[in-house]
């Protein structure tokens, strides 16, 4: 078990030293991978990013996802899932408009300017892997908007989940486990980031 967030960044620090003062760039799933993320880029000289992926949620349960976008437009749907639930596409496109509009507004909250990935490697930071959806729609997002390739670095994911990613690409997570349960467990300080934490933390850069 990890005490918070910040142990969790100078344990995969000492995974990724080999990048240090390299031409990568750290990119953080907002809101939980920010401290990570924001502690890897300082301790390993790097520049950093957010990147927004979220979660398109079922008509019928917020809480189960039925896909997922990110802010650049790439979409995962869960095509067995659809059909089982006899989702429309009507449903699925509003969604996506909806979200989109949802991410744009936050990255003005949050005032942070896209960096350039081109031919760049990525180290794509969250503070837990859960499903695994977000992370390889984002690793898939990230490639086409020109980086040469993604790291994946995380504190915890399910063994299935993690032997998937490390068949995509190198993978520094801390945690296979093959009982998983929920990311907030492996946690003894899982508490959410505010928007006004998330923005002090990228003012600190």
């Amino acid at each position: 078990m990890f005490k918070d967030r910040k142990e969790v960044a100078l344990k995969l620090v000492d995974k990724l030293i080999d990048l240090k003062d390299s031409n990568a760039v750290v990119v953080a799933l907002p809101r939980g991978g920010v401290p990570l993320g924001v502690i890897l880029a300082k301790k390993l000289n790097l520049d950093f990013d957010i990147f927004f992926v979220k979660k398109i949620p079922s008509p019928y349960n917020s809480e189960v996802a039925i896909g997922a976008i990110s802010e650049n437009g790439y979409v995962y749907l869960n095509k067995d899932a659809i059909n089982m639930l006899n989702i429309s596409n009507d449903y699925i496109k509003n969604k996506e408009l909806e979200i989109l509009q949802k991410i744009k507004e936050k990255r003005e909250l949050y005032n942070k300017k896209r960096v350039s990935l081109n031919q760049k490697t990525v180290i794509l930071v969250d503070d837990g892997i859960a499903t695994g959806a977000s992370v390889i729609l984002a690793i898939e997002a990230l490639k086409k908007e020109g980086a040469k390739k993604v790291i994946v670095a995380a504190p915890v994911a399910p063994l299935d989940v993690a032997k998937k990613l490390e068949k995509i690409t190198r993978c520094e997570i801390l945690i296979k486990d093959a009982n998983f349960i929920a990311v907030g467990a492996y946690y003894q300080d899982f508490s959410q980031l505010s928007d006004n934490e998330v923005m002090n933390l990228l003012n600190s850069l």
